[in-house]
């Protein structure tokens, strides 16, 4: 009996403890979110009020000592990083400068360099970033008694947080905060400053990050090979010719690596600006056109055609059409893609042979390509399909006709005389007789013309489906014209074609 009460005691006991638990995680997650909200409340209300102060500072209309007697009114924590927020917000190339002096006069950078490097070395570098040090970069990681702890994510990520918000002061200002961070154990907080690197665009620093490029296609970095080549590619066609070396590395990935990079920072430049050769390094312009489109790592040489169509001159045509008959069809691809410009409608004969293709993904990008020339592309194509016995090639020309939109071309081309109206026809005539004739009929029922609208039907009756005859009998019934009279007469030399049919049988 004792045993038992004994035993009710303890369950009692371990219930009460239980439902305590439960109420303490309540009450911790019911603070927690009184104190997000209050966060977000005093975000809020700081943004309203200081928005005017950053706007006017911004545009020059008062000065860095000014903007700091004012923004020093922000106390908490949730203020600190409404100011914070908005000044990095409109920050540019422009006012970067007077930004971080802003981030000084408020003590935020030494707020910044504490959390990221510790009271005592946060002093130091804070005098040298004011000063502006050049920083010598390396990547050497001291060993102490503390770098297991220091790469323990728990406490790696507050400092990664710290420099993220260091990296982003002034090019100068930063510099010494960077090249500081690039000795941390955690690869967290390098990975910021690689990244932070290439934001800034620092000469010094393409070396570096080539090595650590090279360490992490070894798979002997623990920073990613992504973030890395994310730095590179931040650098811009000015710091080209920092790359050259590099387009002759021994190991095959890194040349694709580097190519690839090259490719990504000119077409960033190509979104602004129409390029030629004299935007490009001359050694760069060499390098592509005598080692990449040479090299013996096909993936170098397929994204080297992407750089090589900006060259824009008669050395790019032949490198291109060099790369077009490629042995790897994945390099044939990407050229045929890098050849979409109509300055390069000389190589127009050159895709046309890629229709023919052994792989399909080859055609496929052929036959886009050829679309993007116009009218004397599109033509050459439809005559390489009215031409070909090739079945399979010709079923991917039809499937990329309907599906690229040039349907629509080839009945607007039918209203047209001459050649390109007997061209159209002739394409139209082939399509039906392959079956891939529900968009002319389509087009067929929704003309207004009726001369495209005749001979439309004339091709469509080689190989009539329901749906046509549908339509022409909706025709027949609705319209009094001539359109009217040929649908008419279609249907009746459909039925005499039926009731003979079925004679036979």
């Amino acid at each position: 009996m004792l045993f038992i009460e004994d035993l009710a005691s303890l369950v009692l006991w371990l219930l009460a403890t239980v439902l305590s638990v439960n109420l303490l995680f309540l009450l911790f997650i019911f603070y927690r979110r009184l104190a997000r909200k209050r966060y977000y409340e005093d975000k809020d209300s700081a943004r309203s009020r200081y928005t005017r102060v950053v706007s006017e500072f911004v545009d020059n209309e008062i000065s860095v000592d000014r903007a700091v007697a004012l923004l020093q009114e922000a106390s908490s924590r949730a203020e600190h990083d409404a100011v914070q927020e908005m000044l990095l917000a409109q920050e540019d190339a422009n006012n970067a400068e007077r930004i971080s002096q802003v981030f000084f006069g408020l003590g935020y950078v030494d707020e910044w360099a504490r959390q990221a490097f510790g009271r005592r070395r946060a002093k130091a570098l804070l005098e040298r970033s004011m000063k502006r040090e050049k920083a010598a970069i390396s990547t050497t990681v001291p060993r102490t008694l503390l770098t297991p702890v220091r790469r323990m994510r728990m406490f790696a990520v507050p400092r990664s947080v710290a420099l993220e918000a260091l990296g982003r002061l002034a090019p100068d200002y930063a510099q010494v905060f960077v090249a500081e961070a690039l000795h941390d154990p955690a690869s967290e907080v390098r990975r910021i400053a690689i990244a932070a690197m290439g934001r800034n665009r620092h000469p010094a620093a393409i070396p570096l990050l080539f090595d650590e490029l090279l360490k992490a296609v070894e798979m002997n970095n623990d920073v990613s090979l992504r973030s890395t080549k994310s730095a590179l590619v931040c650098y811009t066609m000015e710091d080209l010719f920092h790359f050259v070396p590099y387009m002759t590395h021994p190991n095959r990935r890194m040349r694709f690596f580097v190519v690839d990079t090259v490719r990504e920072i000119a077409n960033k430049a190509a979104r602004h600006m129409l390029l030629n050769k004299n935007d490009f390094p001359q050694e760069l312009y060499d390098a592509f056109l005598e080692n990449a489109v040479r090299d013996e790592f096909a993936d170098v040489r397929a994204r080297a055609g992407a750089v090589i169509k900006h060259f824009r001159d008669k050395r790019a045509v032949q490198a291109l059409r060099t790369l077009l008959s490629d042995e790897n069809d994945f390099v044939r691809l990407h050229s045929v893609r890098a050849c979409q410009d109509r300055y390069y409608a000389e190589l127009v004969p050159d895709m046309i042979r890629r229709l023919s293709d052994t792989r399909w993904r080859v055609r496929e990008a052929a036959v886009k390509a050829l679309a993007a020339f116009g009218a004397s592309g599109s033509n050459e194509l439809y005559r390489y399909f009215v031409a070909t016995k090739d079945q399979y090639v010709s079923e991917q020309i039809t499937e990329e006709i309907q599906r690229s939109g040039l349907t629509a071309d080839i009945v607007a081309a039918l209203a047209h005389g001459g050649e390109d109206r007997d061209l159209a026809m002739a394409v139209a005539k082939k399509m039906v007789l392959m079956g891939k004739s529900s968009l002319l009929t389509s087009a067929a029922a929704g003309l207004t013309q009726p001369e495209p609208r005749i001979l439309l039907m004339d091709a469509l009756m080689l190989a009539p489906t329901e749906q046509f005859l549908a339509v022409l009998e909706t025709i027949g019934q609705t319209d009094d014209g001539p359109v009217g009279d040929k649908a008419r007469s279609l249907l009746q030399a459909a039925e005499q074609r039926a009731l003979a049919a079925a004679g036979r049988t």
